[in-house]
């Protein structure tokens, strides 16, 4: 049989390499008589004529032909002759931070013939060099016969808290070896084993009621967020210490102008005063004296203000820190939400992961730790007045232990009651979102059932239920903030009764005396503003609280350490037992499935272990009656459920990709960024490929090339797009190329990922296809496939089974035949509820009552 089946009997589909025409598949019998081992006498017997159902799909090119249609970008490198492939032995890998390196091995596939080397280095992703692994690089070779080999990679223990973050390993510069783009690049995640934000308070994470135990040590978890965001946060140490700095000046100029106003009134506008105490004193008129030295104090009052502007300018452009911070923040939650548990995302449902992001995060740092600033900038000032009252008057300076003094009491006393209001706060905020967000995701059904009114109470009752709490909350508030004002108001009150005997009998300036008044006034709005800050910071704990419990939630991914350990330690076994072949790859031999495996809620595998696999390069098709376990078998392959015993194998070096039943478009991005989704970085991404592949799912129609236009550089779109752009540029003006090219760089970088309007035009037909073509187009050597063609006439359920076949014969569907060898074998799982529409089928495995059997398709 030809390795390069490129025709499919049953669709009709494909070109006669002998005689270079195409056989009438659309409308009639092929006229060519076929001889054997041709590609369609290796099909039909001899002299048979061919006939085929009115399907039409676009030619296929053979090998060493050229189109347009081909993708010949697969390969970062690819020597003439090469008949080997060297890759990773796994896209990604995993290592824990205590276990203080990582091996990755290479793998080289081929016939193993001659001696092959490739170059390998770490580049940074979310985790830097230095930091958290060592950089390293090196050269790999590889024995004639050789088919793995190995390099560590040091990694960094530390004891600040990371969520999951990554660094990439690359291979390049190959000698007598191919580097394929889907497999010279893995990913290396580093599971970090501490607790945010310190690893004090890991008991308390782990507590039953670990909001409760948070709670009681709230203060100390607002330092450990202070210490986390100083030490771990990059550039905020270096900003916060010149941001301290800067906080002072101010500090001294409002020193400068406490003296700068007693002298004026004690010295300059007080005749009676000594004329040597002037500042001037050269002119023989004294009251010339008086008003030069006047006008010299005006300048020394106003000259610095233009250094405090520049400072506070200088600060606020060079020295800003909320946004790293909050940047820092959220990308480690959104990161560590993303690789959750099923468990831990029912406990942090959307609305609380928006309101965390939103709200949370940015009322934590500007009140968790920028206000420390402000903090500093009102002690300073309250010291520097402080020492002003104890050198003037000691025994003035006694409400400068009143005011602490009564401050912290009141907090103390009412911290409790403050964070319970806070905490009840939010549960009532999330339950608000959450109705809100439930209508959103069940308009339709509201409106089918016309059920608006019913909706409406129901959230209305929400609301009403949340007044007693706003008045409670409004009434703490109330008498919060009338501690500060009374305090100051005592303290003017009494200084200006007791003290202004001292005036009349002359043992006190009235310079001074004003002067202290003024100061009881500024210390005591210092004071409030403290007072303000202590109550911000305290606030915070209730958000900080609740993000502490999120960023500490279990993820997936020490599970899927364990099952890629596992699956390596299953493959190594299984190799042993292959006899190493030229021919075929021992890594090609590896089977894909399941051993001894038992799922309570299916009735296929509930009751009696199971074990079943297939051959790589095989169309598997999983079918039976309804509700008998046909989707669980395809997420156990997919590992979106978890076995309760036994387990899945698949060689951990291939690529799976779950292609769900319900279609999937991402709505921030443009038609062609959703094709590609999921595509390596360094992979091009032939467009011409891309087209290719909707042309053949029928998505060619002139709006849907436009839209995939907009997503493409310019040299990259259609003939007829570039003329449309040129003249539209044309007719406002734009004459140079530069100048229109330049623009539409910015329309591709601008719209086209805000505007999802073109998804609104899709049918649903349309819809199913782009999801379907997404998955042909990111090409994984194992394709899982949830009822692919069930809701499809059955022209079009034709046409998407022919690239199915096409996918596994060929390794890919519109790719280059020549790098046919080179290319893994694909494999292709799917499930059907219409048997009479599954006959590409190498292999079914059937569910029933009794489990599940494997058994001859109709391919084979």
């Amino acid at each position: 049989a030809c390795r390069l089946p490129r025709f499919d009997v049953r669709s009709g589909i494909g070109r006669c390499p002998e005689a270079g025409v195409e056989p009438r598949c659309a409308g009639g019998p092929c006229e060519r008589l076929c001889e054997p081992g041709t590609l369609f006498g290796a099909m039909f017997s001899v002299g048979q004529r061919t006939t085929a159902p009115p399907v039409y799909m676009p030619l296929l090119p053979q090998a060493g032909t050229s189109n347009s249609t081909i993708s010949s970008a697969a390969w970062v490198s690819k020597g003439s002759g090469t008949t080997d492939v060297v890759q990773f032995a796994s896209p990604v890998w995993y290592v824990k931070e205590d276990e203080k390196k990582i091996s990755i091995r290479v793998i080289r596939i081929g016939k193993l013939v001659g001696r092959a080397s490739v170059e390998y280095r770490t580049f940074d992703g979310s985790a830097k060099a230095g930091l958290k692994y060592e950089n390293t690089k090196g050269t790999l070779k590889f024995e004639p016969g050789e088919i793995v080999k190995q390099f560590d990679v040091p990694v960094i223990n530390d004891d600040a808290f990371d969520t999951t973050i990554e660094f990439q390993v690359i291979l390049e510069k190959s000698s007598n070896c191919a580097l394929p783009y889907n497999g010279n690049v893995c990913r290396v995640l580093i599971l970090d084993d501490d607790t945010f934000p310190s690893n004090d308070f890991e008991e308390a994470v782990n507590d039953e009621n670990a909001e409760e135990a948070l709670h009681a040590r709230g203060i100390s978890l607002l330092w450990s967020f202070i210490v986390f965001t100083w030490s771990h946060i990059p550039d905020i140490k270096k900003r916060s210490i010149m941001s301290l700095f800067l906080a002072q000046l101010g500090n001294f100029y409002y020193l400068m102008t406490i003296w700068l106003k007693i002298y004026l009134v004690d010295v300059v506008l007080n005749v009676e005063s000594h004329p040597d105490l002037l500042i001037i004193k050269w002119n023989p008129d004294e009251m010339e004296n008086r008003r030069m030295t006047a006008i010299l104090l005006g300048v020394i009052w106003i000259a610095p203000n233009f250094i405090l502007t520049g400072a506070d300018y200088f600060e606020m452009r060079v020295l800003e820190m909320g946004f790293n911070i909050r940047r820092h923040l959220r990308v480690n939650l959104f990161r560590k939400y993303l690789n959750y548990t099923a468990e831990s995302r029912r406990e942090v449902p959307i609305q609380d992961l928006k309101t965390s992001m939103m709200e949370d995060i940015p009322d934590i740092v500007s009140n968790g730790y920028v206000i420390l600033f402000e903090l500093w900038r009102s002690f300073g000032k309250i010291f520097w007045v402080c020492l002003f009252l104890l050198r003037k008057h000691p025994r003035s300076a006694l409400p400068m232990l009143f005011y602490p003094t009564m401050m912290g009491a009141w907090l103390a006393c009412r911290h409790r009651k403050r964070m319970s209001l806070l905490a009840a706060q939010g549960n009532a905020e999330s339950e608000t979102q959450g109705w809100l967000l439930h209508a959103s995701n069940g308009q339709q059904l509201i409106a089918d059932y016309k059920q608006q009114g019913f909706v409406v109470r129901k959230f209305e009752e929400v609301l009403v239920k949340q007044r007693s709490l706003s008045m409670a909350i409004k009434n703490f508030e109330f008498f919060n903030e009338l501690l500060v004002p009374w305090i100051t108001i005592l303290a003017v009150g009494i200084y200006m009764g007791f003290f202004a005997s001292k005036v009349l009998e002359g043992d006190l300036r009235l310079g001074s005396y004003l002067a202290t008044m003024s100061v009881y006034k500024d210390l005591g709005d210092r004071f409030e503003g403290v007072y303000s800050c202590w109550s911000s910071m305290s606030e915070s704990i209730e958000p900080l609280v609740g993000l502490t419990i999120q960023l500490n939630l279990a993820t997936e991914l020490p599970n899927q350490k364990l099952i890629m350990e596992k699956r390596d330690r299953f493959n190594e076994e299984m190799m042993r037992q292959i006899p190493l072949d030229t021919k075929v790859s021992v890594y090609d031999q590896l089977p894909i499935g399941f051993k001894d495996v038992t799922v309570a809620h299916s009735p296929a595998l509930r009751d009696t272990p199971r074990t079943i696999q297939a051959t790589q390069g095989t169309v598997v098709l999983v079918t039976g009656t309804h509700d008998l376990g046909k989707s669980t078998i395809l997420k156990i392959l997919t590992d979106q459920v978890r076995p309760d015993q036994g387990q899945m194998f698949c060689p951990v070096h291939l690529r799976v990709l779950n292609v769900s039943h319900t279609p999937l478009l991402i709505k921030s991005m443009g038609l062609y960024r959703n094709l590609i989704f999921g595509k390596s970085a360094e992979d091009p991404g032939d467009v011409a490929r891309v087209r290719g592949i909707l042309r053949r799912l029928k998505l060619d129609k002139p709006w849907i090339m436009s839209e995939l236009d907009k997503g493409l550089p310019f040299d990259q779109r259609s003939p007829r797009s570039q003329l449309a752009i040129k003249m539209r540029h044309e007719d406002e003006g734009t004459s140079s190329d530069e100048e229109w090219a330049e623009t539409e760089k910015e329309d591709e970088e601008g719209p086209e990922d805000e505007s999802d309007e073109w998804q609104t035009r899709l049918s649903e037909s349309e819809i199913k296809r782009l999801h379907l073509a997404r998955a042909f187009i990111f090409n994984p050597e194992v394709l899982i496939m949830h009822r692919p063609v069930d809701e499809f006439d059955n022209d079009m359920a034709q046409q998407v089974l022919g690239l199915m076949r096409e996918f596994v014969d060929g390794r890919g569907v519109e790719v280059d035949a020549g790098d046919f060898e080179l290319r893994r074998p694909r494999t292709l799982f799917f499930s059907a509820g219409n048997a009479a529409r599954t006959g590409i089928a190498d292999v079914v495995w059937r569910t029933g009552e009794n489990g599940v059997t494997a058994e001859p398709g109709q391919r084979s």
